[in-house]
């Protein structure tokens, strides 16, 4: 298996969490959010949230930069452009 199939289903696994999925919109449409927001948003523990955010930046989909003692998550634009075009390259062959 090619290593961009494996970056494919490593992304696609991500994603297939509803939650996940959910959280992962949430942070899109706002550009950039604080953790204690996205758990303000949901009816989720912190805990929770910490993993579903771990497996989304494992999987590249998201990153995030400190300021002070927060956190702020945002969507790694280049990841998420290259799986959509590896999927659809993939899908078309």
């Amino acid at each position: 298996m090619s290593k961009e199939l494996k970056q494919i289903i490593k992304v696609a696994k991500a994603l297939a969490d509803e939650n996940r999925f959910k959280i992962f919109i949430t942070i899109s449409e706002k550009g950039e959010i604080a953790c204690k927001e996205i758990t303000s948003l949901f009816n989720l523990t912190q805990p929770t949230i910490s993993h579903h955010l771990k497996v989304l930046m494992e999987s590249g989909l998201i990153d995030f930069r400190k300021e002070g003692q927060w956190s702020y998550f945002f969507v790694n634009k280049e990841v998420l452009d290259k799986y959509v075009s590896s999927l659809a390259e993939h899908v078309t062959q």
